[in-house]
């Protein structure tokens, strides 16, 4: 048993020295002229009470270039498809298209909705954000130098703007901490993770890598595994876009249930990669958590205290470490406070959640 902690244990230190080294790397984007056409794209459904507040935010960023938006309407029950139409019909860079109602029932509906936008695309770069964010004014402009400076996928930074209770204060924590792998991976142009709430990419690359094909009855899936697709053709590069001015916010969930419920969506999709050594690998960073988890109940029955509190503190340790290093850099520091005790609750959600999305016992919005 020793040697299987200590071999869990060593993994995980590993990846976060990985992690931690990769974002002291910077990308060096050449300085350039070019202002690429870009396309926007919104996967929209049942968004009445936040659509146009987004829409408002995409009409009011700055960029010299051609740009326009394309919303997607996958089968709304709500309003939000008048909302919409309403606003398109006064902003001319704006259209909205429809998923037929009679559209097969798929496990992901959402790569549906966004293959539809990138097909009308005229743009060469593809933006994609989610219905419910709301971009600050430099988002599009900051994305597009990255691209304009020789990037093929620009992932962007986000933060969680929830409010002051422990549930929205874990979800910030936790954004800061997966926006840093993000980070890291695209520094080393070698991305583990991405997150579609902002990422964008050549329009010729995501049909040259197949785009969705064979993802669509894969609930997750269209930024990660996209992007380990996308990086499979050698002249890919990555860029992650630091800039602070464009940090784009997103939605909390308001119960620890819905938390379960999208962690668990989340973690649906760890056997499905093509990479199976990547899928080995994220299966021994959970057993390291099962091990976290169990550990304690162990020592009750007689187990050295030790064998639970070394591989605990190595967690926090490294955590840390990655933690501080990146909100330094996002000047999200505030953000750590509540560090420790999501430390302790983040385990069993984490080992709670794998199953259940493994299981598919999970809910689709």
């Amino acid at each position: 048993m020793i040697v299987i902690l200590v071999f869990l244990a060593l993994i995980y230190l590993c990846l976060m020295l990985y992690l931690w080294t990769g974002l002291l790397k910077t990308s060096h984007l050449p300085l350039t002229s070019h202002l690429p056409h870009v396309s926007i794209v919104i996967p929209m459904r049942n968004e009445e009470p936040f659509i146009e507040t987004t829409l408002n935010a995409l009409n009011a960023q700055k960029y010299d270039g051609k740009w326009e938006v394309i919303v997607v309407n996958d089968r709304s029950t709500d309003k939000s498809p008048e909302i919409v139409q309403n606003f398109c019909e006064k902003n001319e860079k704006f259209s909205m298209l429809n998923v037929p109602h009679d559209s097969p029932q798929i496990a992901s509906p959402k790569k549906r909705a966004l293959n539809t936008g990138f097909l009308a695309a005229k743009g060469e770069f593809l933006l994609i954000a989610d219905a419910d964010c709301v971009p600050p004014p430099n988002w599009l402009n900051s994305m597009a130098n990255c691209y304009a400076g020789g990037a093929s996928v620009v992932q962007g930074a986000k933060a969680n703007n929830g409010g002051g209770s422990f549930l929205h204060a874990y979800q910030k924590l936790e954004t800061l901490g997966w926006t840093l792998i993000e980070a890291a991976g695209f520094n080393r142009n070698k991305p583990l993770v991405a997150s579609a709430a902002s990422l964008g990419y050549s329009k010729d690359l995501f049909f040259k890598c197949g785009g969705f094909e064979g993802l669509y009855d894969i609930a997750s899936g269209d930024d990660d595994m996209l992007i380990h697709r996308m990086a499979k053709i050698k002249e890919t590069k990555f860029a992650y876009n630091w800039d602070t001015s464009s940090i784009m916010p997103t939605a909390p969930v308001d119960s620890w249930k819905a938390l379960l419920q999208q962690r668990a969506r989340w973690g649906s999709n760890g056997a499905k990669y093509d990479n199976k050594a990547y899928s080995i690998f994220l299966f021994c960073i959970y057993a390291f958590f099962v091990w976290l988890f169990i550990s304690p109940f162990l020592c009750l029955l007689g187990m050295p205290v030790y064998y639970a509190l070394i591989p605990f503190l190595i967690k926090i340790i490294c955590d840390f470490a990655l933690l501080f290093t990146g909100a330094l850099r996002l000047k999200s520091l505030k953000l750590l406070w509540c560090l420790p005790l999501v430390e302790i609750v983040q385990v069993p959600l984490f080992v709670a959640a794998v199953p259940l999305g493994m299981l598919g016992m999970y809910r689709w919005k």
